[in-house]
């Protein structure tokens, strides 16, 4: 899979500031549900993408709720706080018009905000970091991140599509939606359900 790296700085993307550790468990240091939203007004996310985000969110938290009936050891409260604040540092970033990093960028935040461990799983939501995924957590953030355009669920062909068109750097270095698909096929070998039942079971929760 050739790595997509709009607007990357080789420097910045591997500046270790988080950690992963191999099991998330009680000792990370977490915000709140409520605390995590008012991280996103304090950053002024724009509203669509807090759209955008909170739509995330509904697939992320699903998608982890199911893995953990089928038996899979996931920390749901990581993949709820992550999935609604991986977009983080986006709208500054689109305001401000500077290059599209903003993964990094969400990772510095949070660790200065005192959520190292939160802040690694939102820069793991990268295109560019799928193949280094590790953790549940890590893989069903950047999978759901990967289900929605705009505010709809849609397939991975039609997300990585759309991202093409709207990224001409991503058109260049010729991404393939086919490179997401082994992240896909893992989460839902664990599952009794398919990739295009996600919309109609998270849409009538």
């Amino acid at each position: 899979m050739k790595l997509p790296t709009v607007g990357r700085n080789p420097k910045d993307f591997n500046t270790g500031i988080g950690r992963s550790p191999k099991d998330f468990n009680n000792e990370i240091k977490l915000p709140t549900r409520e605390q995590a939203i008012a991280l996103l007004k304090k950053y002024k996310v724009l509203p669509n993408i807090l759209e955008h985000t909170f739509q995330v969110n509904r697939v992320a938290v699903f998608l982890a709720k199911k893995l953990m009936e089928a038996g899979e050891k996931v920390n749901l409260d990581v993949v709820d706080r992550a999935s609604l604040l991986h977009d983080i540092a986006k709208s500054q970033q689109l305001v401000e018009k500077r290059p599209d990093a903003h993964w990094v960028e969400a990772e510095q935040i949070l660790t200065e905000e005192g959520y190292p461990e939160l802040g690694y799983v939102c820069r793991m939501h990268a295109l560019c970091e799928t193949p280094n995924l590790r953790t549940w957590e890590e893989k069903i953030v950047n999978y759901s991140d990967k289900r929605v355009k705009h505010t709809e669920i849609v397939s991975i062909k039609e997300r990585i599509e759309d991202l093409t068109k709207r990224y001409t750097v991503l058109e260049k270095e010729r991404l393939d939606y086919k490179d997401f698909l082994p992240l896909e096929t893992e989460i839902f070998s664990k599952l009794k359900i398919k990739p295009n039942e996600v919309k109609k079971l998270v849409e009538n929760e």
